[in-house]
């Protein structure tokens, strides 16, 4: 019989994380993984007076714990003293990462005391002979998780090897099927998305460019899978992707593992290694086709002038249309010597010469300012730190009569059991507690939204003016235009341009977004 666990004044969450092993058993009819492990964690808690106050939920299967946010929320808590223990359905869910993984997890669990809880077994910081059987746990983990990796590796070349697809989606034009009587996937031509591109290869053929390919598709109403219109980028992918002759390109390990600034990160591959064989399904273009597309390409490539690509507009991705939310272009007109700002979707927010709109743009940012300094005016620092301590006071205040209102709630269930309340004063009185906690669960979170407010006034006077001052102060003061887009971007979120009329050089209106709202 199971031991229980005293959990007086004690405060237990629960993890729940995906592993790919549970993904590849719900492809199979398994059911949904965190739903099961949350029930399974609920019973045993319950088996052992447990209460699970909070459940962390990964809804991402990342190696690592930097890709892994919900993990390090979790550990952040630990680190704070929040919880007594953490409940899992194995160790291994906490950290299968690297050595470095598991010495913070290991760390963040040892030194604020905080027990793993598994329906197994109970680990406690302060036992050695526990916390060395966690330790070898997770060393046993990253080797398994590590053969996992390599078995998955190698069955991925072997399908590739076979002709088999092996992308978690079709490419545009077929359907993925899985093979029959073996392992693996295939494709089948779609009928009606395998017209769409033969027109694009034949348009192409006929000497017609990417953009005109582009307006030609959305005009008829082809649509692609993952967005509402066509671009040259995804016109320029399917004519250079070699499934539409047959073919299955895998390219191996295309991105690899550096240290950069301290952390680890996936960079492209100098090295990969690119494949080519012949794949199991039919092709959609014949060879010759193929083969005058990719010459036309290539004679583009050599005859194609160099591009610069030093930024040239110093309010790039900050300036969005006012009627789309797209970002705006920057077009040069070499006729009439102008350079304008226009969005190339929406015709009817006209464009603007690019030097009104910079002036414009300052001219809005010294009126923030002067906004800001006025609404500021009248509350100096001390005025703001008092509010900040009396509002920090009462959230203080409130959180301690939350606790003590728990405590008595709990101490309900214990007279009920105990048979000191009947059944109906034990409902009366804990419907009583429930209400009075529901109220100031509400007044807390009425409190902490007067805080933020407090802290924006707070940060504008202190941090967002002196902020504008440099940018207004420092921008006409160089000529470097990517030195100019940083300093905007210190300062706004982004600038809706609008302009409906056509006839005022002027009249077109720019709403700033700071990135602290006043």
């Amino acid at each position: 019989m199971q031991n229980s666990i005293n959990n007086n004044m004690e405060y237990y969450c629960a993890y729940l994380r995906k592993s790919r092993k549970d993904m590849d058993a719900e492809a199979h009819g398994q059911g949904e993984t965190l739903a099961r492990h949350e029930k399974r964690l609920k019973d045993y808690a319950d088996s052992v007076g447990i209460k699970i106050s909070k459940f962390y939920k990964e809804v991402v299967s990342g190696e690592t714990i930097s890709a892994r946010p919900v993990m390090q929320q979790l550990l952040n808590d630990v680190e704070n003293c929040m919880w007594t223990g953490v409940l899992v359905v194995e160790v291994e869910r906490l950290a299968r990462g690297n050595t470095l993984d598991q010495g913070i997890v290991s760390n963040a669990f040892q030194y604020s005391n905080t027990k793993i809880i598994t329906p197994v077994k109970t680990y406690d910081p302060d036992n050695e002979f526990d916390e060395e059987y966690f330790e070898f746990g997770l060393f046993m983990s990253r080797r398994e998780y590590k053969k996992i990796n390599q078995r998955l590796h190698e069955g991925i070349l072997s399908s590739v090897n076979e002709g088999k697809h092996v992308g978690t989606s079709a490419p545009y034009g077929y359907d993925k099927y899985k093979l029959p009587k073996q392992k693996g996937y295939s494709l089948k031509i779609n009928e009606y998305e395998s017209n769409m591109i033969k027109l694009i290869y034949n348009l192409y053929c006929s000497g017609n460019g990417l953009e005109f390919i582009c307006n030609e598709l959305n005009r008829l109403g082809y649509t692609p899978r993952r967005s509402n219109e066509f671009t040259k980028s995804t016109i320029s992918h399917i004519l250079t992707n070699p499934v539409y002759i047959g073919k299955i390109k895998y390219t191996d390990k295309a991105t690899i593992k550096k240290v950069i600034n301290g952390n680890i990160v996936r960079v492209k591959n100098e090295n990969k290694n690119v494949i080519y064989v012949d794949g199991l399904h039919k092709p959609i273009i014949d060879l010759n086709t193929w083969n005058k597309v990719q010459n036309i390409r290539n004679g583009n490539l050599i005859n194609r002038t160099k591009v610069d690509y030093t930024l040239k507009n110093p309010m790039a991705s900050i300036l969005k249309c006012g009627l789309c939310g797209r970002s705006l272009s920057r077009i040069t007109y070499s006729d009439r010597n102008d350079v304008r700002i226009c969005c190339r979707k929406c015709k009817e927010n006209v464009g603007s010469n690019i030097d009104y709109v910079e002036d414009k743009l300052l001219q809005s940012l010294k009126l923030l300012l002067e906004n800001y300094k006025i609404k500021l005016l009248n509350n100096d620092n001390s005025d703001i730190k008092m509010l900040l301590k009396i509002n920090e006071d009462n959230i203080l205040n409130s959180r301690n009569e939350l606790e003590k209102l728990k405590l008595q709630l709990n101490k309900t269930y214990d007279l009920l059991e105990q048979e000191v309340y009947t059944k109906d004063i034990f409902i009366e009185r804990s419907n009583l507690l429930k209400q009075q906690i529901e109220e100031i669960n509400n007044n807390i979170t009425k409190l902490e939204i007067e805080k933020e407010q407090i802290v924006v006034t707070k940060n504008n006077k202190e941090i967002l003016i002196p902020k504008i001052e440099k940018v207004i102060d420092s921008y006409y003061e160089t000529n470097n235009i990517k030195m100019k887009n940083e300093l905007l971007k210190s300062v706004l979120e982004k600038v809706e341009y609008t302009k409906i009329t056509p006839m005022n050089k002027d009249d077109f209106k720019l709403k700033l977004f700071p990135k602290i709202q006043a």
